[in-house]
């Protein structure tokens, strides 16, 4: 698999399908993906787009706390026909490369409940009380890099 960063146009693409079309979600983009600090990570397969994912510092996220080498997670996505590869898991992986190369040192994330075994198995761990976004139940979680 072969990642492009800063890749909105692909990005954008994979959410509209993955959270807006398939799972229903009615507010998906926000004033975060347009910020010059957010980093979005498009996976590409023999130039067919795969999945996303942003990684962010966390000043940038409301009512986060600020820490220095703290950085967001999310919006991780593989496009139906690409799933059962194992390529959410190199999504993830090649994201937390680029974060740790923009100087995270730990990256938090407000997984879908559901998703929450895929990021225990990369070594995540839950923090404080699951919480609604929009329709579907989300959980805090961490990892040191």
């Amino acid at each position: 698999m072969k990642f492009k960063l800063n890749d909105f146009a692909g990005a954008k693409e994979v959410r509209e399908r993955v959270f807006m079309q398939e799972q229903g979600f009615k507010n998906e983009f926000d004033e975060i993906d347009s910020d010059r600090r957010c980093i979005h990570i498009c996976a590409y397969e023999n130039d067919s787009l795969v999945g996303c994912s942003r990684i962010f510092p966390s000043e940038m996220e409301p009512n986060t706390d600020t820490i220095k080498g703290k950085w967001v997670f999310g919006r991780l996505a593989v496009l139906p026909e690409y799933r059962k590869g194992g390529r959410g898991s190199e999504i993830l992986a090649e994201s937390e490369r680029a974060a740790k190369n923009a100087g995270a040192t730990e990256i938090h994330l407000h997984a879908q409940c559901s998703a929450m075994p895929f990021y225990e198995r990369s070594g995540y761990a839950a923090y404080g009380p699951v919480e609604f976004d929009e329709h579907v139940e989300h959980r805090w979680m961490s990892k040191k890099l």
